[in-house]
């Protein structure tokens, strides 16, 4: 091969790698994980310090309810979000929250209801079922980036904004209380990845919603 060839095939291929580094610069996976060391769903990882607004869909979330249970268990929803709650069962339900970030009800219903709710304040919303009280979900209601782990308690945060030196974990099944966030620092060395691990119970059984959650 002629040395100038193979000299210019070689710069090219640092100039690729340079490149995809550049784009990957800043991005971070976050693993959460039990106290059993077992991957994490439906916690959300947010940034703390973010000056970045968070985009608001145009179109409604959904907070569905199917097989007597919300689906999903725990929804994202950045501040000013519009959430529609349809009723996917074959019974009806009566959806509602004694949350200080919301405080709503929507009586007996099937199908859809009329309207969306509007979400503008920061929080954590419990929901439950005056019918059903084994019936849970939650909105986590927020100002900042967030994100919700997958089923193998992962999220991926592809630029973390150079603001942000710390992040706050939040699972609804933690034993310090549903407004229980842990904050970690973010490492300023070249980090891939963060392990966070919570201390998560099994929530008990309860006869009614607003014993357990009145006071939130």
């Amino acid at each position: 091969m002629n040395p100038f060839t193979s000299s210019w095939i070689c710069t090219a291929i640092i100039v690729i790698c340079l490149c995809a580094r550049s784009v990957n610069a800043g991005a971070i996976e976050v693993f959460v994980t039990d106290n059993a060391g077992e991957p994490l769903a439906n916690a959300v990882v947010q940034l703390v310090g973010s000056s970045e607004a968070v985009n608001v869909s145009k179109q409604p979330l959904v907070m569905d309810q199917m097989d007597k249970s919300f689906v999903p268990k725990v929804l994202l929803a950045p501040i000013h979000s519009e959430i529609n709650f349809p009723n996917s069962d074959n019974i009806r339900h009566h959806v509602y929250s004694f949350s200080k970030a919301k405080t709503f009800e929507l009586k007996l219903y099937a199908g859809q209801p009329k309207d969306p709710i509007k979400f503008d304040q920061e929080g954590i919303v419990v929901l439950g079922c005056n019918i059903h009280d084994s019936m849970v979900g939650y909105i986590y209601v927020t100002d900042a980036q967030a994100y919700l782990t997958d089923v193998n308690g992962m999220v991926y945060i592809q630029s973390l904004p150079e603001e942000v030196n710390s992040i706050a974990v939040w699972h609804p099944d933690t034993k310090q209380g549903v407004d229980y966030r842990k904050v970690i620092q973010v490492p300023s060395s070249n980090t891939s990845q963060i392990t966070v691990s919570l201390d998560i119970q099994s929530p008990e059984p309860r006869n009614t919603f607003e014993d357990v959650f009145g006071s939130l």
